[in-house]
């Protein structure tokens, strides 16, 4: 008995040891983990450059030192750079990340600064962390790769035989095909049940009417970039005898156009037809012809209007933008501080005011990047007295708050 209950006893005594030792390995491998963590250095590198900007004065000795912060983050991660050449996207990522190439250096000294020949220099010793450079890379090339796409509304006018008396109507199979493949694919369509059926049906009664301007104000209204127009027809093309079996031939045809909504411009325009006859042994089955050309050019409509979105992103555009309140006084200081900002294409030309009335200046921008390096590029913009807000922003408008002025 006095054997037993040692046996047990020494049984215990070792099972709390086993215990203690695993929470001791636990706590020795928590322990090393977190030193490796505390102890890794971010990777950096050390780069000396020189910056210019045009100008003599205190402006331009500000803009020669942000020159040559942007050109110690190209120098430092240059062979990053140089491997990401060939990657979709590539120009509006690195405009977008060189616009905030001071959240990249990690300490920096002004060797000297000088002027000569009306342009100021700034040669700059910069630590660049190259380490967050990518990240921060990445994170806004997979943005980037989200917004691949516009928010589109789509509306498919279908006859499904051109030669019958009844007219084409939407909501119909082609219709339902394109929505389900865009989903599919990602890309964000606005909810049309969400609203009232009053703007629905002037959506509509436009896309019947074929009115383009209509159309893009009728969509806006459901907070889209683009509305995708379709007309979708089928036509009886006569009976052929295959095989002992009567089959009906069917002619059909699906035009598109993009077209977006805050200007009305028509982005792209194309006609789809199906690459072999449709041919049923049954009657009136022009539904079923217009089904299988839909399927087989969904991937075609969403490559052209992906690829027409993506190009009017990266050109240079004429970009609209909303300032209020704004005198007339302070509109003329608008221009001439964004006709020297870097992206305004040709200057003070680039910068035009088309409308003054009731303290709001409608003026319209030449601009070579992206719409939101121009929103960030307003938010900084240097103007005496004056700061700037934006408070809206669509596919190619932006509206800005100024505060202070006369």
């Amino acid at each position: 008995m006095a054997s037993d209950l040692w046996v047990d006893r020494r049984v215990r005594e070792i099972a709390v040891m086993n215990k203690v030792r695993s929470r001791l390995v636990v706590v020795w491998l928590l322990a090393a983990f977190l030193s490796a963590s505390v102890g890794r250095a971010e990777a950096t590198r050390e780069v000396t450059v020189v910056g210019k900007a045009a100008g003599t004065d205190l402006r331009a000795a500000d803009e020669a030192k942000a020159d040559a912060e942007r050109e110690a983050v190209k120098r430092a991660c240059g062979s990053f750079l140089n491997a990401q050449t060939q990657v979709a996207n590539y120009q509006t990522v690195y405009d977008r990340i060189m616009s905030q190439a001071v959240g990249f250096i990690v300490s920096s000294e002004v060797l000297r600064e000088w002027m000569d020949a009306e342009l100021s220099y700034c040669e700059l010793r910069a630590v660049v962390s190259t380490e967050r450079f990518e990240q921060q890379w990445a994170a806004f090339a997979h943005t980037m790769k989200r917004e691949d796409y516009p928010r589109c509304v789509i509306v498919v006018i279908e006859d499904d035989d051109l030669d019958d008396t009844v007219p084409g109507q939407p909501h119909g199979v082609v219709q339902s095909v394109l929505e389900n493949f865009f989903l599919g694919k990602d890309v964000r369509l606005m909810d049309k049940g969400q609203t009232d059926t009053v703007r629905q049906r002037d959506l509509e009664l436009a896309a019947v009417n074929d009115d383009v301007s209509k159309l893009a104000a009728a969509a806006a209204a459901f907070k889209a970039d683009v509305v995708v127009l379709g007309q979708a027809g089928a036509r009886h093309g006569g009976a052929v005898e295959i095989g002992g079996h009567q089959a009906y031939r069917w002619d059909v045809q699906l035009s598109i156009r993009a077209i977006q909504t805050d200007s009305a411009r028509i982005l792209m325009s194309n006609v789809h037809r199906p690459t072999k006859p449709f041919r049923t042994t049954a009657t009136g089955a022009g539904s079923m012809a217009l089904q299988e050309l839909a399927q087989e050019a969904a991937p075609k409509v969403l490559a052209e209007i992906g690829e027409a979105w993506r190009r009017q992103q990266v050109v240079t555009r004429t970009c609209h933008v909303q300032f209020s309140p704004c005198s007339r006084k302070t509109s003329k200081a608008l221009q001439e501080a964004l006709g020297q900002v870097r992206g305004v294409q040709g200057g003070r030309e680039g910068v035009r005011l088309r409308e003054l009335v009731n303290d709001v200046a409608d003026v319209e921008i030449d601009w070579a990047y992206d719409l939101n390096l121009l929103a960030d590029t307003l938010e900084n913009l240097k103007v005496e007295g004056l700061s700037f807000e934006v408070l809206e922003q669509t596919a190619n408008r932006v509206k800005v708050k100024v505060t202070g002025g006369p």
